[in-house]
């Protein structure tokens, strides 16, 4: 009988260094666009499904001998099949349940660690296989929860695990790459819901009305959260500042770069809002804030603590693009930077602004892969 082995445990091996051999047996497009990534480098061999249908023998000769095998495939099944070969061939070897899809909607909470007596909590949730973060604050009985993915059991069971209770959903912009939990757990919770998505934009979503500026009260008002205008990634995206020393981002600023402008089309107008967005209200604030992005692009980027941050400091030297003074050569460099987003992003927006109602299977199908979020300008903007 095959063995199988969760995606959140063979993360935890991978990223401890353990020595796992990883055979992933999707076909070859399907491995180049997107692969399991640990903290450390995870050994992976590539040999497709149907290889090992069409010559047994000779796949299995192409795998390693005398190593644990850990099989991998899109959803479970084929690679399943695949770990029987191997054991039948007297070979060591698991199947990883619920393959890619699994490991694509798996969540990872980790605590932020925060100044002792702080009065409150921050838990970043990460979907280490899309690189999307959103963030439970808590502080006392009450929770907010921002930028939550679309599997609001997670977030129901994980604040009640805290035991709080969710009193405000919050989205720092209208996403593009994977679909928002935030008005079914609004719903869940009874509580209401925020997400701006800018001026001239259709929304047939009800969402709470909060303005650049207001104050968001947590636990008995000992903890205040304050609402940023950050118009530029998205014309509504939006920027939270937890107490005094913590800011949640979301797309505009990431830990390596800047969040792309030009995913409605107007690269120059969105490019210049978010120069302005980082030049006039990011970059004055202290050094020491710690920035806590909505994605990001490598498993590189998880600190030794586990968590996706950056100090506002660093990140000002760090990212090639906060270092832009001029606003005509940012523009450049964001233009130089539009690449063709994936097909679905159109839906995933329409659906998040509830003109679409996808099913649960186009949903999945839209999420696949890692998030195209970021602008790819590194380079350019480093000259």
């Amino acid at each position: 009988m095959v063995q199988s082995i969760a995606i959140a445990d063979l993360l935890s091996r991978a990223d401890a260094g353990e020595e796992l051999l990883i055979l992933d047996v999707r076909n070859a497009q399907e491995f180049a666009a997107w692969r399991l990534e640990g903290r450390r480098p995870v050994e992976t061999v590539h040999v497709p499904y149907f290889d090992f249908i069409e010559d047994p023998e000779g796949s299995i000769a192409r795998i390693p001998q005398h190593r644990d095998v850990v099989v991998l495939c899109a959803k479970g099944g084929s690679s399943e099949m695949v770990a029987e070969l191997l054991l039948d061939a007297g070979r060591r070897a698991r199947n990883v349940s619920g393959g890619m899809i699994a490991y694509g909607d798996y969540l990872q909470p980790v605590k932020v660690p925060l100044d002792p007596g702080a009065g409150f909590e921050i838990w970043q949730m990460n979907r280490r296989g899309k690189g999307c973060l959103s963030y439970v604050v808590r502080a006392g009985g009450e929770a907010v929860v921002v930028d939550p993915s679309r599997c609001a059991d997670a977030y129901v069971d994980f604040v009640a695990h805290l035991g709080a209770r969710v009193v405000r959903v919050l989205d720092t912009h209208v996403h593009a790459d994977h679909l928002s939990g935030g008005p079914e757990l609004a719903e869940r919770a009874s509580a209401p819901y925020f997400v701006n998505a800018g001026e001239g934009t259709a929304m047939r979503r009800t969402v709470d009305a909060l303005a650049d500026g207001d104050f968001i009260r947590l636990g008995g008002a000992g903890l205040e959260v304050q609402v940023l205008a950050a118009p530029g990634h998205t014309p509504g995206s939006t920027l939270f500042r937890v107490g005094r020393r913590h800011l949640l981002s979301g797309d505009t600023l990431f830990v390596s770069g800047v969040g792309r402008p030009d995913l409605g089309g107007h690269v120059v107008a969105w490019g210049r809002a978010l120069f302005r967005t980082l030049r006039e209200r990011i970059a004055p604030m202290p050094d020491d804030t710690v920035v806590l992005p909505a994605h990001f692009s490598s498993a590189s980027e998880i600190g030794a603590d586990g968590i996706v941050s950056g100090r506002l400091g660093e990140l000002r030297r760090g990212v090639p693009e906060m270092r832009i003074m001029d606003e005509r050569k940012f523009i450049d460099v964001m233009e130089a930077a539009v690449k063709t987003p994936p097909p679905a992003y159109e839906h995933l927006i329409r659906a998040n602004l509830g003109l679409e109602n996808p099913s649960e299977e186009q949903i999945a199908e839209w999420e696949l892969g890692k998030n195209q979020c970021a602008a790819s300008a590194n380079i350019a903007a480093s000259r």
